[in-house]
């Protein structure tokens, strides 16, 4: 019976049905496009400020004495301390092992150039490495068990994909090529160019190599060499042994839960925060897991990036907020309108109902359904259009069109959009079907 009334209401109401369809539809292609561009410009956001460096560094946890004397830090050799290149592919066997973008490690030491000291940096520039296989089981302190989404294959590593903005005039480096790339303030005090030949020495160690490129950073790499890894450890007489290793993930901005863990220590939280925090891809959650992965290692973050980072996506997450909030409120109050002027229309309707012994409950039963079939249906086809428009913002707002970028479609998008679509239907809805439950069905009747 209840059915009948609702397919006869909304039929014989076509315009009102029309029009709540129209306003929830176009709050819901609006909810739509939103949270599909925020998933997807977020995402890619945080994926090219991750090639503006790293936000993690990986050091020694006994680290040495540092002298430094006119900018250039010396280290005792009996009093160093070490990482092992060895171990750098474990990077990529950790929980969040998919956000980690790039890495690269670094040996350096003051050699002697023409007479003068200058840092020679040894690092990868471009490394293809393989994915150590195997499932990944992580088992938490009550017992229960995650298991990390398996990666296979290799993982390209290196500073020329962690610091894409360097500009190298002449050449990079390739993998175990003899020579050097020289920062642009000490390649003019050499007076050296690409393809000229410098002498350098440590320790008595003699080496003739040639300029490859000149490299403009805008930062201390100006002021050194650079060579590859391999070179420098035999130069050094450090074969295997690292510096440090900069790391590139891709992070939460942290919360309550990250900041708490952060001032008392991981290990101190109750077993379901600590779970929660593990698996969730904070700084500070991901620095644990390298440093459990990278033995003798203590993982420090580079807090400048990656705090306007995480201010700097979090600010782009409320705007999209706000301004679908702001749909929905617009949605609301059409519904609302809508509402009004049916029932006022449809008030001998509602007196006879409730003369012929509807209840008060039943009367408002009829009409919330109303509003949320038109809510449902609104959704549905604002979900279809707000894709569309997504796109179609992605390719012409945000100049995505031909760059790869396509539009991500999770999985809670759409059932987020039938829900909001509803609530705000019935929303709408619930101040004018109070005053109908409350019209008297004698007065409505005769007229009054």
């Amino acid at each position: 019976m209840l059915g009948r009334l609702l397919w006869k209401s909304l039929w014989r109401q076509k315009s009102r049905t029309l029009l709540t369809l129209l306003s929830v539809g176009s709050a819901a292609t609006l909810i739509s496009a939103f949270l599909s561009i925020a998933f997807t410009i977020t995402e890619q956001m945080a994926r090219e400020l991750r090639s503006f460096g790293a936000n993690m560094l990986l050091v020694p946890k006994a680290e040495p004495l540092e002298v430094e004397i006119g900018g250039l830090k010396y280290v005792a050799p009996e009093a160093a301390a070490y990482l092992e290149e060895a171990d750098l592919a474990k990077i990529k066997t950790i929980f969040w092992r998919h956000n980690i973008v790039s890495f690269a490690p670094f040996l350096s030491r003051v050699v002697q150039v023409q007479g003068k000291p200058a840092p020679l940096v040894g690092t990868w520039f471009e490394r293809e490495i393989s994915i150590p296989e195997g499932r990944r089981f992580f088992t938490f302190a009550r017992g229960s068990k995650r298991e990390a989404a398996p990666e296979q294959g290799t993982f390209r590593a290196g500073v020329k994909n962690l610091a894409s903005w360097w500009q190298v005039e002449g050449s990079w480096l390739r993998e175990g090529e003899d020579g050097v790339l020289l920062g642009s303030a000490i390649a003019r005090r050499l007076k050296a160019g690409v393809g000229s030949l410098i002498r350098l020495s440590y320790e008595g160690r003699p080496a003739l190599v040639p300029v490859k490129g000149i490299v403009r950073t805008g930062g201390v790499e100006e002021e050194q060499i650079l060579a590859d890894l391999k070179f420098t450890q035999e130069l050094f007489g450090m074969p295997g042994k690292l510096d440090k290793v900069q790391v590139s993930a891709l992070v939460t901005p942290d919360n309550g839960l990250a900041i708490r863990a952060n001032r008392i220590g991981p290990t101190r939280l109750p077993p379901e925060e600590y779970e929660t925090w593990y698996c969730t891809p904070y700084l500070g959650s991901i620095l644990y897991q390298l440093e459990e992965v990278i033995s003798n290692s203590k993982g420090k973050a580079i807090r400048q990036v990656s705090e306007a980072e995480g201010a700097f996506l979090a600010q782009m997450r409320f705007t999209f907020v706000l301004m679908t909030a702001v749909a929905l409120l617009v949605a609301c109050m059409a519904v609302l309108a809508t509402m009004v002027a049916a029932i006022f229309e449809r008030r001998q309707e509602i007196g006879l109902m409730k003369a012929l012994g509807a209840e008060r409950i039943q009367v408002a039963l009829l009409f919330l359904l109303e509003s949320a079939v038109g809510g449902l249906l609104g959704g549905l086809l604002g979900y279809g259009a707000g894709l569309t428009l997504g796109r179609f913002l992605l390719a012409r707002s945000f100049s995505t069109a031909g760059a790869g970028l396509t539009l991500s479609i999770p999985w809670l998008i759409l059932p987020s959009t039938l829900f909001l679509s509803v609530g705000v239907a019935l929303l709408g809805a619930l101040f004018p079907v109070r005053e109908a439950t409350r019209l008297d069905p004698v007065r409505t009747l005769r007229g009054v």
